[in-house]
């Protein structure tokens, strides 16, 4: 049985308006993702000429994104066999229009995949907005779609993120309005979990607005959809949410385990002088050694790579170091090395990866203890793997002092000292 599929009220200026641009951002289940799904089909259906462009920042997420919607409604929708679908792509049968994939990175690195090779596309429809590291990069993106004589609309729908974002600055007012300056040739089109009520499940939006007295900020960011302001008791505040690091810049990586509850969690960190650049590599609970192992294979982290892993766990530590990885060492901990790590970090410039959303929700919530100098022991997973690969440079310094039987009669209050390897004395 084919099911029937109604458009929420909010979304019909896709339908009307004759401005080419829309900005639709939305809170947590709040319909997006198939609205504007079900509007690029029924454009792949239309008599009017259509070529649709459904981009991702990695070739490698392009089938988490909407694409996946798209075609799930064509098998809803009992659309089948008038359609082609080819790897990445999906052709009408007779009007030969199409949506095709498309990645700004076509891997983690640095190569971009240019629009320029798209040939006439007219519709764009950019996933995951805020992974895009820049405005130079969405520019290049949207140059490319000017396809003469036919309509032409580009579509940027996210989950707002942080106030630091390039595309709060550009686009939104300070208390998150629509700019003005904008307003002009953009649709802003924001949606909730309210306007899709009749698709959830009750229970689920019980749960969610239990949450607003529990934890109202998270239900404001995570469940509104609001940009997620500075805090008064935030740790991090001034990071910046662009990826350009330095090709000279030296890497690290850090590593905080966990299991059932905590996530464990890997962190790239590229440092040239005063200068970071950090990513997210690892964020999931459930991991033994050996899945670690795996998981930095499939990474295709050098072995000689330096990560520094949380000593609390020597034999974790001793697994990935026997699987190849010798570099692998145990972090240097020491008193109050939370807060000195946190004061180490506030000597960088730091800037994120877009696509690390673990570590945007860190930056937003870890946060001081009220009255105290202590961080409150929570969101702090990667931060803890950003204070890990940070330590070595003071450990490489260190200098143990060493007393032995009869030291204070032989040698009278002269110091000595041995240096010592991390893997020796942590």
């Amino acid at each position: 049985m084919i099911e029937k599929f109604e458009f929420l009220p909010a979304y019909a200026p896709l339908f009307y308006s004759d401005k080419k641009y829309f900005l639709i951002s939305g809170g947590r289940a709040s319909g997006k993702s198939t609205n504007c799904a079900a509007f690029l089909l029924l454009k792949l259906f239309g008599e009017d000429y259509a070529r649709i462009v459904v981009a991702r920042y990695t070739q490698k997420s392009i089938k988490s994104s909407i694409y996946q919607d798209i075609l799930d409604l064509i098998k809803a929708w009992g659309l089948q066999g008038f359609v082609d679908i080819t790897g990445d792509s999906i052709t009408h049968k007779v009007t030969g229009n199409q949506i095709i994939t498309h990645a700004f990175k076509l891997s983690d690195g640095t190569q971009t995949a240019k629009g320029k090779g798209i040939s006439n596309p007219n519709f764009l429809f950019i996933d995951e907005f805020t992974e895009i590291d820049n405005e130079q990069e969405w520019i290049k993106l949207v140059d490319s779609f000017r396809k003469k004589g036919a309509e032409r609309k580009i579509i940027m729908a996210f989950n707002p993120t942080t106030k630091a974002s390039w595309i709060f600055h550009k686009f939104y007012m300070p208390d998150g309005t629509p700019h003005p300056e904008w307003s002009k040739r953009f649709e802003f089109i924001h949606t909730t979990y309210k306007d899709n009520l009749h698709n959830l499940d009750r229970e689920k939006v019980e749960e969610w607005e239990d949450s607003q007295a529990r934890d109202p900020h998270y239900f404001s960011h995570h469940i509104l959809g609001e940009w997620s302001d500075i805090g008064e008791g935030q740790i991090f505040r001034d990071w910046s949410f662009t990826w350009q690091p330095d090709p000279e810049a030296e890497t690290l990586y850090g590593m905080d385990f966990g299991f059932s509850s905590d996530p464990t969690t890997l962190i790239e960190v590229k440092r040239k002088g005063t200068q970071l650049w950090i990513r997210e590599l690892i964020y999931q609970t459930g991991l033994v050694n050996e899945d670690i192992v795996n998981r930095l294979k499939a990474l295709g982290l050098d072995k000689r790579s330096t990560i520094f892993a949380d000593s609390a766990e020597p034999k974790s530590i001793e697994t990935i170091r026997r699987a190849g990885f010798l570099n692998c060492r145990p972090a240097l901990k020491g008193p109050d090395s939370v807060r000195f790590g946190i004061d180490k970090i506030k000597q960088f410039t730091v800037h994120v990866h877009p696509q690390s959303k673990n570590l945007i929700d860190e930056y937003n919530y870890y946060s001081w203890r009220p009255g105290t100098n202590d961080p409150i022991d929570k969101w702090n997973h990667l931060m803890d793997a950003l204070r890990y690969a940070l330590s070595g440079e003071k450990a490489a310094n260190l200098k143990i002092m060493v007393k032995t039987p009869g030291w204070d009669r032989l040698h009278k209050g002269t110091a000595h000292s041995l240096e010592f390897e991390e893997s020796e004395w942590m």
